[in-house]
């Protein structure tokens, strides 16, 4: 299918940070205080946290290698194969709709702000009459209908899955599957890609091209060793890909090998299983040839006893992490990752791990909420807010005369209406003229999605999670080495609406109504 025939615009990517007047410098936010004296191990995702990926090559391979699977193997048009992906287009956070062909963005409350079908915009109205009715009967947007795109490996999914329900809206007749069965078959095609290893081999054919060299990765690592920390790696990523990822990260200017820099490496870990089943298996991998044999874990002696034959595994659960590491609880662990189920949502709220979440986006959204140009747009659309709250206020005041005194003359009610209808169509106007300017201002972040982390002025459902369940975030894991291994890590106050009380809207109506010669009612 030619790139023509897909209905957006793909100009310039997205992901660059804007210039303006506050670069963001590394820093870490903190959602729940975290004492670093309290941590006896920290531990680390590898695919987007230890190794940050050149997300358009590598999405591009995977989703270029994809479509050939969908057409080849599952017998879908070969037009498809004409589809150029562009790594812009979709942002985390976003939930597909299986059943509807669409991909849409929930705001904290589970309201659909915004919708896509294919790559057509949905109106305000076709989003309410399809998913309101899910948000208010608290059913939620989850499995199997929905699937959550909460990974960066996600987003190829979301574009291929978008493409193919184009496809068959334009070509009636041509795709017999149903939205939840190309969706299916799209995961497929990329599950196939990473089995029999197409994405992998040619990443490790190639890795300069596709993975990025931090060079504060390997100091930050071993700042962490010599607090006396326990320092381990746990990835879903099998034995002989983990060697070749790491390998290259630590090869320039090393000496010895990556594995010492941890204290335990369970690769192939298979979360969110690892953390959710006690009585999975766990294997002694050979870090020569990546052989297995099996293993009970730590059982009859102590746990350094235990490593000295190895520290590198595959495989297990949980509890022999816990064992290797000899921590009593989940709380004695800071869990770094970048995925916000498996290495953030689970391991909190299953285990109790203390955890940071890895947003690479981060960046970009703070330079672009500092950026002058946002800035100035933010401070216009909160002037335009306050004169809209004039308009309410008005508003008010005259339907409560309409109702406050029913003795009132035709006369004076008539008066009353006339009024109340022109201070509406002023309302009405004020309304269209900032979603006008707050549809602006979210374009500086994304030109479909806008920001990461608000949906409108709500918190996105990413948000949400990051606050919830994130005791702490940033851009990129040597962001740790930027501060002692001993800081204390201590939360902003949290806010309800009583503690901005004079942003709140009965507050505005009563102040308006104390000023001097302002008064309850109308005059004629």
């Amino acid at each position: 299918m030619p790139r023509a025939t897909l209905s957006y615009n793909s100009a310039s990517p997205l992901l660059k940070s804007v210039p303006g007047s506050y670069p963001y410098r590394g820093e870490i936010l903190c959602n729940r205080a975290l004492n670093m004296s309290k941590i006896k191990a920290v531990g680390f995702d590898m695919d987007y946290t230890l190794a940050m990926y050149n997300s358009e090559q590598f999405e591009t391979l995977s989703a270029t290698l994809a479509l050939e699977k969908l057409v080849n193997v599952l017998r879908y048009p070969k037009e498809l194969l004409s589809v150029q992906y562009d790594h812009s287009y979709f942002i985390r956070g976003l939930v597909v709709d299986k059943e509807r062909g669409n991909i849409i963005k929930l705001d904290r409350h589970k309201y659909v702000k915004r919708a896509l079908h294919g790559f057509k915009v949905l109106s305000k109205e076709e989003r309410t009459d399809i998913y309101d009715q899910i948000t208010k009967s608290g059913g939620g947007f989850a499995e199997p209908r929905f699937a959550v795109l909460d990974a960066m490996f996600a987003l190829p999914d979301a574009f291929l899955f978008g493409s193919v329900v184009q496809y068959k809206d334009d070509h009636p007749g041509e795709i017999a599957q149903d939205y939840k069965q190309i969706y299916r078959d799209v995961r497929s095609s990329v599950d196939m890609c990473h089995r029999d290893g197409s994405i992998k081999d040619l990443v490790a054919k190639e890795p300069k091209r596709f993975i990025l060299r931090d060079p504060s990765l390997i100091p930050m690592l071993r700042k962490l060793k010599r607090s006396g920390r326990k320092v381990f790696l746990l990835t879903n990523s099998l034995w002989n890909y983990t060697d070749t990822v790491m390998s290259y990260l630590y090869e320039e200017g090393e000496n010895g090998r990556w594995i010492d820099l941890f204290d335990v490496i369970i690769t192939g870990s298979a979360k969110p299983a690892f953390l959710l089943n006690p009585r999975l298996p766990l294997f002694r991998c050979d870090p020569a040839d990546g052989t297995l044999r099996n293993t009970e874990g730590v059982y009859g002696e102590s746990a350094e006893e235990y490593l000295s034959r190895g520290k590198c595994f595959q495989g297990g659960n949980y509890t022999h992490l816990h064992d290797m590491l000899s921590v009593s609880n989940g709380t004695q662990l800071l869990y770094v990752g970048d995925h916000i189920y498996s290495d953030v949502l689970r391991t909190k709220r299953t285990l109790g791990w203390r955890t940071m979440l890895i947003v690479p986006e981060l960046e970009h959204e703070i330079n672009t909420l500092y950026d002058e140009k946002t800035r100035s747009l933010r401070e216009e659309i909160e002037e335009m807010r306050d004169k809209r709250n004039d308009i309410d206020e008005w508003v008010d005041r005259l339907e409560g005369e309409l109702v406050s005194d029913e003795n009132v003359t035709p006369a004076r009610s008539a008066h009353v209406r006339q009024e109340l209808s022109t201070a509406r169509k002023e309302l009405q106007s004020s309304r269209e003229q900032i979603g006008t300017r707050v549809e602006e201002y979210h374009g500086r972040f994304h030109r479909i999605w806008g920001q990461l982390f608000k949906t409108g002025m709500q918190n996105s459902r990413f948000a949400e999670q990051v606050e919830n369940y994130a005791c702490l975030y940033t851009s990129r894991v040597t962001n740790i080495g930027l501060v002692s291994p001993e800081m204390y890590w201590r939360a902003m106050n949290d806010l309800m609406p009583h503690d901005r009380l004079s942003k709140s809207p009965m507050y505005r109506v009563l102040s308006r109504r104390a000023e001097p010669g302002c008064s309850k009612f109308v005059d004629e």
